[in-house]
């Protein structure tokens, strides 16, 4: 008898009883999942075929946000668009997507698009998407689209219109994020240690990267972006960290008072938002960013 497969937070029950993950973002292993949760996944796999497989990789299968070891959210597969093709991502894995008039095809799969609504926290309408992909054997695959909507603020009925004239999805997906850089409230309360400072020119001026000693890596915002658009910079090998004392959420935005001092971290990270610590930052004053938040494709818990 044919079956729809998801994979949402009761797919992977092991995880989310989990309490050892070390890091803010966390690459799993197909191996440490469950028989079950290894059926499902392997079940979609064995429809890809060979020449998409040929270079999976088995040790990066999902992606999980944590914090103080517990499991906060399941990254799992989800479409988007690299550059002008559509793809499908699997942990650190792409898989590249056909469309054929208003169908989407992946290895065997074919899969329809399926588009519907939803209201964010200030009670605004946006529009959401995922595909049902068939197997030979009728099993459906539901898989979620990331959509470009607040980029683009397009309409449920913009989708739609785009499936029925049979036209390309790709200007309507976000692109497939290239790495695992955070914002500022991703990382939520705490003080993390800083290993290095990286930075890039853009159309917008300098962006500044912090690398953490977890690995991970978080965009510099706020009273932080601003010192080290001073020219300031740690001296070489001198202990530096990240305090994020505040953060508030408003609508689909974030307020986060962060800054930088010139030691190790001495507060636990707690992934709670009612936490104030009041120590005096380098330079100036801790001040508040805005980061907008993204309609994200991850399984909360």
């Amino acid at each position: 008898m044919a079956k729809t497969i998801e994979f949402g937070a009761a797919s992977f029950p092991s995880i989310v009883l989990r309490e050892d993950l070390a890091h803010t973002w966390n690459d799993i292993c197909i191996s440490q999942l469950s028989d079950a949760e290894q059926g499902a996944l392997l079940n979609l796999l064995e429809h890809f075929g060979t020449e998409l497989l040929r270079d999976f990789d088995v040790e990066r299968v999902l992606l999980v946000k944590a914090a103080n070891g517990v499991p906060q959210g399941v990254y799992g597969p989800a479409i988007f668009r690299d550059d002008d093709s559509i793809v499908l991502k699997l942990g650190a894995n792409l898989f590249r997507v056909q469309q054929m008039s208003d169908r989407l095809i992946l290895g065997n799969l074919r899969g329809k698009v399926t588009v519907t609504e939803e209201k964010d926290a200030a009670g605004v309408t946006y529009p959401k998407a995922f595909c049902s992909f068939v197997a030979p054997s009728r099993d459906v695959f539901k898989i979620s689209i990331s959509l470009a909507t607040k980029e683009l603020n397009f309409t449920s009925a913009d989708l739609n219109a785009t499936l029925i004239n049979e036209e390309s999805l790709v200007p309507f997906l976000r692109q497939v994020p290239c790495g695992s850089c955070m914002k500022m409230h991703e990382l939520g309360l705490g003080e993390f240690q800083v290993q290095g400072i990286t930075e890039t020119e853009g159309e917008y001026g300098t962006s500044y990267k912090l690398h953490l000693a977890d690995g991970q890596s978080v965009w510099a915002r706020g009273n932080v972006a601003l010192l080290l658009d001073s020219g300031w910079r740690p001296t070489p090998g001198e202990a530096l960290c990240l305090v994020i004392s505040h953060i508030e959420q408003t609508g689909d935005k974030y307020s986060v008072d962060c800054a930088l001092r010139l030691r190790l971290p001495s507060l636990p990270n707690t992934s709670s938002s009612n936490h104030h610590y009041h120590n005096t930052a380098i330079a100036i004053e801790a001040s508040p960013v805005i980061d907008d938040e993204d309609i994200e494709d991850d399984i909360g818990f």
